[in-house]
């Protein structure tokens, strides 16, 4: 039997990316393929010169046949993503959940922030069975737990050495990098799909606030980058995002 192609004009695509929206599945329809994006975790801020973890990216679903019940109407929650830590050294905020129903995909961990006088804060874990990815410890942090389905944080590094650098933010499909002494901070690790991203360690050679993550990415935010005593801020999460589509 040939290849038969289904016509564009009976395949229909709906997105969904911000805020929360009600979808009523169209009469005949009994599943879809959905991507389900959560927000991503924010980076952490520097009160000085130790550079701080990337924020963990939002945990990322793509499910071929997710079933729905013709005109039932469906909640669909769009997660934000988490603010950036402060200039004080804070760490960043978790990424917020995104749902469809009672499918809950949860956000990316916050990213640990640096401080010149303490141990930075280890960043946050994913809570859920479908989580994103935990963030990177901040300067001279541990290295933070693992998220269910979602990489670990790259611990920061922990010695007492010039130029500590902390780790990159979990990925939605792989760890951070760990931060090495005297060298660049860990990458964030990577997404599915191009989805829920970890964000990148600050780095010593720069003196820059933290690359916010892309809206509807889920990507986790940059940690912030000091190389001359001044306070900065992490990069806040990116949002998430949904898509649906069914054939019609």
């Amino acid at each position: 039997m040939g290849y038969v192609k289904i016509p564009s004009s009976i395949y229909k695509t709906q997105e969904f990316t911000s805020g929360t929206t009600n979808w009523t599945c169209p009469a005949g329809v009994y599943s879809v393929e959905a991507i389900v994006v959560a927000g991503g975790g924010g980076g952490g801020g520097i009160t000085a010169q130790p550079r701080a973890g990337g924020g963990g990216g939002g945990g990322q679903v793509n499910i071929r046949t997710l079933s729905v019940v013709p005109g039932t109407t469906y909640s669909i929650v769009i997660g934000a993503g988490g603010a950036g830590g402060a200039n004080t050294g804070a760490q960043g905020s978790n990424g917020s959940n995104t749902s469809i129903g009672s499918l809950i995909v949860c956000g990316g961990g916050g990213g640990g922030g640096g401080d010149a006088a303490t141990s930075g804060l280890s960043g946050a874990s994913g809570t859920n069975a479908r989580g994103g990815g935990t963030s990177g410890g901040g300067y001279g942090a541990t290295m933070p737990g693992t998220g269910a389905n979602g990489g670990s944080g790259g611990g920061a590094y922990g010695a007492a050495a010039v130029n500590r650098t902390s780790g990159g933010g979990g990925g939605a499909g792989a760890p951070g990098v760990v931060g090495n002494a005297g060298g660049s901070g860990g990458n964030g690790g990577a997404g599915v799909l191009s989805f829920g991203a970890g964000g990148n360690s600050g780095q010593p050679t720069a003196n820059v606030d933290g690359y916010a993550g892309q809206a509807n990415s889920g990507n986790g935010g940059d940690g912030a980058s000091g190389n001359t005593g001044s306070a900065r801020t992490g990069g806040n999460g990116g949002s998430g995002y949904v898509s649906l589509s069914w054939i019609q």
